[in-house]
């Protein structure tokens, strides 16, 4: 696989995320939980694959998504960013 087709299959994934769930925290620790409950299901895969037999469908799937919600937290904490001290 390509760089180019592996970008663009994540951004693809970006642009499907976005539509279905359009909002996005506002502070870093939920951000970061979506991320990880992705990477979660990554490594999920990886052992599915490693030790199960499973193909690497799966496992191609949830990185995709992994990154995906990685460049989402990137550019809304980017964005808008706070603490809950910082709320008005």
């Amino acid at each position: 696989m390509t760089r180019e087709h592996a970008v663009s299959m994540v951004t693809d994934e970006m642009d499907r995320a976005e539509k279905k769930w359009p909002g996005w925290p506002t502070d870093p620790v939920h951000g970061a939980g979506i991320v990880c409950e992705e990477s979660g299901e990554l490594m999920q895969a990886a052992l599915q694959y490693t030790y199960e037999g499973a193909t690497d469908v799966a496992m191609i799937r949830e990185a995709i998504h992994t990154a995906a919600t990685a460049l989402r937290f990137i550019q809304h904490m980017a964005q808008n960013c706070s603490r809950p001290s910082e709320r008005p």
